[in-house]
């Protein structure tokens, strides 16, 4: 009795999970569960919900359940809980992601908890002008263990990373198996959205009345193979890379190792950062593709690209690592820009809570 006495709300620990299930996740796979035991919150990752070609060794899934995990954190100093975290407390099983425990305090000031339900990606073009000394500084103040954030506004450097992150959707326009993936996931229309409430949601893309034609056009392989000979990939490169330029800055996040727990870490880094931009009133946009390939490939799976794939992945990765200077011993895990943009079109629905919550 005295044990039930101290349980804290039911519908406190529903609140914090919801809004850890507002975290980012590649093609919005949400690869989380949780279940409540008593004053403590389980949280588990869940492999088949991504099985992409990014998702080597599950290490997207594992960036993303450390985004969750922060919210969890922030979530729980804010409304009045101190969270004690056991980040992977079981040695033979990295689907357990953490064991938090919560206990009644004061509620505290967290400066982040108001921009949670507010963090959003944004796809349109940004404005071409430098971030603040503040804006910067408040970034770069983001520290977790083992993970540091990297800045670059040189507006050389800018066009180069801007560049490879184009690569990625090269990349994916010349490889069946990565083009059949990607297009398999896009939601058409906002009933096919609400219903399914994972992948990508065509308005989230941000594309042109033309380009939205052209792109329902060439999500059948036997049509994009015409394509191909014709160049699309490339002028699709050239008009993302624009896109992505027109940004204030371009960020990266590396880690020491490439354990579950260093993903984890970076994951909490980029939510934290993530935040902060939200905080600013800022934009910001993944471009990870490249890396998750480059991740696949350092880990010695190479079948899922030509040997041509395999040297642009390398030789693009290489530019991300000289433009950060990242020595050889760190990962690049997380890369993104950042810039002054118009209010997205749309935002990916996430899954109820009765779909992550489980007994």
């Amino acid at each position: 009795m005295a044990i039930s006495a101290h349980l804290i709300p039911v519908s406190d620990l529903k609140k914090i999970i919801t809004l850890a299930s507002l975290a980012p996740s590649g093609e919005n796979a949400q690869p989380w569960q949780f279940k409540i035991i008593d004053n403590k919150i389980y949280q588990y990752l869940v492999p088949e919900r991504d099985q992409s070609a990014y998702n080597f060794n599950q290490y997207a899934s594992y960036v993303a359940n450390g985004a969750a995990l922060e919210n969890i954190e922030i979530a729980s100093r804010a409304m009045g809980y101190n969270a004690t975290i056991e980040t992977l407390p079981n040695a033979t099983d990295h689907n357990l992601i953490a064991i938090v425990t919560l206990e009644k305090s004061q509620p505290q000031n967290e400066p982040l908890y108001e921009f949670i339900e507010k963090r959003i990606t944004n796809r349109k073009p940004y404005k071409k002008e430098p971030l603040t000394a503040e804006q910067k500084k408040a970034l770069l103040s983001q520290k977790v263990s083992e993970a540091e954030f990297l800045l670059n506004d040189d507006l050389i450097n800018i066009q180069t990373l801007a560049d490879v992150g184009a690569t990625n959707e090269y990349i994916m326009l010349n490889n069946q198996a990565i083009h059949n993936f990607f297009f398999s996931h896009v939601n058409w229309t906002e009933a096919e959205e609400n219903e399914k409430r994972y992948g990508f949601y065509i308005k989230t893309l941000e594309l042109l009345p033309p380009a939205q034609f052209m792109f329902k056009v060439f999500s059948k392989w036997n049509r994009m193979r015409i394509f191909k000979a014709l160049g699309f990939p490339k002028m699709v490169l050239k008009q993302n890379a624009q896109i992505y330029a027109s940004s204030g800055a371009m960020a990266a996040i590396t880690i020491t190792n490439t354990t579950p727990r260093d993903f984890i870490n970076a994951g909490r880094l980029t939510q934290r950062v993530w935040l902060i931009v939200t905080k600013l009133g800022l934009s910001m946009q993944p471009m990870t593709g490249i890396l998750f390939f480059m991740l696949r490939l350092r880990g010695g799976d190479t079948t899922a690209f030509s040997p041509t794939q395999q040297e642009l992945i390398k030789t693009q990765y290489k530019k991300v690592e000289t433009i950060f200077q990242v020595s050889d011993n760190k990962t690049i895990t997380m890369m993104f820009r950042i810039g002054n943009g118009e209010a997205p079109s749309a935002q990916s629905s996430k899954y109820s809570l009765g779909k992550v919550l489980v007994s």
